[in-house]
């Protein structure tokens, strides 16, 4: 069996990304946003292992750390620091404060789940997520150059939002493009018709809808499926209103998600 993980990390782009990496190991996962949730959290669950940012609101990561292992029954557990070692002599100060290990910011998706998976006791060690059947055949091709699923194009200011996004996709044999403003997005599109959008509805100051707006404007890209991901969209917009405009809500459930790509690429016209 894997492990049951404690995540602490007040940014939630950043949570759901650490979140998303460990599930796909089978590991249980719950997290918290703040120090206090992950004491609260972590007597009330008893983790294998805790992974800690450093710096929260209210209490920070080191006194989180204080505060766990003063209790008996989460003395033994192991708690790996995040950090982005911004002043010298950070990482001593890490190790000396009593953490088993530190992860640096921006955590690398390709590499995150096997450094928690090194600090864990063999028998609680998740497995890397296995493609089987057409998904395997589809990533081979793309490996090759012969054949891959689709060219996405990802609209999105987060850059956690875009490696998730990747870390799903990619494996699946996908090509994943990314722009941080509309701008960028239009640019991307006339170099390369894509297959399919992916935008958030709030880049910045800027609107994904207007990404939309401009693609149905142009006849090769109006063709092109659109669809946002989002927390929370914009419905007083009539192209979302109506329903003429598909949505994928966050958090984000990477089987959801490649069902949606999948259907989505089905809709292609006009190739």
């Amino acid at each position: 069996m894997a492990a049951r993980i404690l995540v602490v990390e007040d940014t939630p782009d950043s949570l759901e990304l650490m979140m998303f990496l460990l599930e796909t190991h089978d590991h249980t996962v719950v997290g918290a946003e703040t120090g206090e949730q992950a004491i609260e959290l972590a007597t009330a669950v008893r983790p294998d292992l805790v992974v800690m940012d450093l710096q929260l609101p209210g209490i920070d990561g080191y006194q989180a750390l204080i505060a766990l292992q003063s209790r008996p029954e989460l003395v033994a557990v192991p708690v790996i620091a995040v950090t982005s070692f911004a002043m010298v002599g950070d990482r001593s100060r890490v190790l000396d404060a009593g953490f088993d290990h530190y992860v640096t910011k921006p955590i690398d998706p390709k590499t995150f789940a096997e450094v928690i998976n090194d600090r864990l006791p063999e028998h609680l060690r998740g497995s890397p997520p296995l493609l089987t059947g057409v998904d395997v055949e589809v990533t081979a091709a793309a490996d090759a150059d012969e054949q891959y699923a689709g060219d996405v194009l990802v609209l999105d200011d987060s850059l956690t939002n875009q490696t998730l996004l990747r870390s799903v996709l990619e494996p699946h044999g996908y090509q994943v493009r990314t722009a941080f403003t509309v701008e960028e997005a239009i640019a991307a599109a006339g170099v390369k018709r894509p297959d399919l959008v992916l935008s958030d509805v709030h880049v910045g100051q800027q609107r994904g809808i207007s990404l939309l707006h401009y693609l149905r404007t142009v006849p090769s890209l109006a063709v092109v499926p659109f669809c946002f991901i989002t927390a929370s969209a914009d419905w007083r917009d009539p192209l979302i209103r109506e329903g003429t405009v598909r949505i994928i809500h966050r958090p984000i459930d990477p089987k959801a998600l490649l069902d949606e790509v999948r259907t989505l690429l089905m809709t292609r016209t006009g190739d």
